[in-house]
Order: C-alpha cells, then sequence, then structure tokens
C-alpha cells in the first residue's frame, strides 16, 4: 500500500465516522421530537416545572403556612367559633385535612429540588445489619464513654472549686 493509498483509505474513515456522528445526532433530535409530539397534555406540567420555577417557592410558603394554620387549630391555640359555617362543628376534622392537604402541597413542592438525589441513592453501597450493628455499638459506646468522663471533669470541678472558693 503506497502513500496515497493510506491517505485515501484515512480519508473514507474520517468520512464514515463523521457520518455516523451525524446520523446518532439526528436520530436523538427525532427522539426528542416524537417525545414532545406524545406528550401531549403533560406539556402543561413540563411547561410549568420549567417556565416558572418560582411558583414552587410559593407554593412551598403557602403549604407551610397552611400547615401551620392547621396545627394551631389542633394545638388549640387558635380556636374557631361553633357558629362558623361547616368548620365550627368539627374544627378537628378541618384541622386535620389542613394538615393533611398541607403535607401533601409541602411534598410535591419539595419533590423538583430532592429529584436529582434518588438516582444517587441507586449508586450507594449501604451496610449490611451486621456492620451496622456493629458501627451503632462502637457509636453508643464511645458517647457513654465520654458523657461518664464528663460527668466525672464535671464533679471534679465542682469539688476543686467548692474547696477554692471556702
Amino acid at each position: 500500500m503506497n502513500n496515497e493509498e493510506k491517505v485515501e483509505a484515512k480519508n473514507e474513515e474520517e468520512t464514515t465516522v463523521k457520518s455516523d456522528v451525524e446520523e446518532k445526532i439526528r436520530k436523538q433530535i427525532e427522539k426528542k421530537q416524537e417525545k414532545k409530539e406524545r406528550m401531549g397534555f403533560y406539556r402543561i406540567g413540563e411547561y410549568l416545572k420549567e417556565e416558572h420555577k418560582w411558583e414552587n417557592w410559593l407554593f412551598l410558603g403557602v403549604s407551610i403556612i397552611v400547615l401551620l394554620l392547621g396545627l394551631l387549630i389542633l394545638n388549640g391555640s387558635l380556636v374557631v367559633r361553633e357558629d362558623f359555617p361547616l368548620i365550627g362543628a368539627n374544627p378537628t376534622l378541618f384541622a386535620g385535612i389542613l394538615v393533611g392537604i398541607a403535607g401533601l402541597g409541602i411534598l410535591y413542592a419539595l419533590y423538583p429540588f430532592f429529584k436529582p438525589a434518588f438516582p444517587e441513592f441507586k449508586k450507594i453501597t449501604w451496610l449490611t445489619l451486621p456492620k451496622f450493628a456493629a458501627n451503632s455499638i462502637r457509636v453508643f459506646l464511645f458517647l457513654i464513654i465520654f458523657t461518664g468522663l464528663f460527668i466525672l471533669y464535671d464533679t471534679l470541678m465542682a469539688e476543686l472549686f467548692m474547696l477554692i472558693f471556702r
């Protein structure tokens, strides 16, 4: 094989690789367009998530306020008059419904923020139960020993100060 044939073969190979890459890109673009067409009604949800991100923050704030109102009613800090329509007869039921709806609202508002973390959980290598138990026991023993040391030091320092300041 002479140099001209080598150059020609190399050019053909580059052209083939280039056309393969262009074909892959074209197929990816077609798949995206097909997906958009298939989405139909669901495009509204996609639009709201992409174009109106601040609404999630607003929805989260409203959900937290509703949750607090429900908890205040359940706690008894916020009293509902008995003659108030629909709510006055059963304020605890109404408060429970408020807390439930607000909880779901908070989960819905926070879901887009935590969504990227879910695939990462699959990549984690979790401890086996025996290793987890062994590590937990070590941590609790460490806490007990240091708690005992701090109590001992506190007692010794208190006695020392009592001797000094008498």
